[in-house]
């Protein structure tokens, strides 16, 4: 089995606990900012260790992806808080989960506007019933 697939498919069970496990911690705490920080000292719990056996590296390709890095934690960050308050505001898991796992289609549609990747006429029929199922489930 190839790399990228082994670690596609531990990300989406990983994904799949979190989930689940920010739903509750929400529901339990009441505090989405102490939702955040715990699951921010989590997170580095994970990524601690990880200094110890991944090499950094002393090269810098550019400031540029220092800059995209950045901002892609940026919005991660603001992501969890926005998913947090969906659920304290009364979203269910099993609206909130699924309907939030439609990025994908959204990530695709970027990825066609800003760095011109090319889609066939399927995947853009799968794209609309991503959107289509995404509308029916926040109903």
């Amino acid at each position: 089995m190839k790399h990228w697939l082994v670690f596609s498919m531990l990300t989406l069970v990983l994904w799949s606990v979190w989930s689940p496990l920010i739903s509750l911690s929400t529901q339990v705490l009441k505090n989405p900012f102490r939702v955040m920080v715990f699951e921010s000292i989590g997170f580095l719990a994970a990524l601690v260790p990880l200094l110890f056996f991944v090499r950094l590296g002393t090269e810098y390709p550019s400031q540029k992806a220092d800059a995209t890095a950045f901002g892609a934690g940026f919005f991660a960050a603001v992501g969890t808080l926005t998913i947090i308050y969906a659920f304290k505001t009364g979203g269910r898991p099993e609206i909130v989960a699924p309907l939030v796992s439609l990025s994908p289609a959204l990530t695709v549609f970027w990825m066609w506007c800003f760095f011109g990747a090319q889609l066939t006429y399927v995947q853009l029929l799968g794209i609309t019933l991503a959107i289509v199922a995404g509308l029916l489930l926040a109903r």
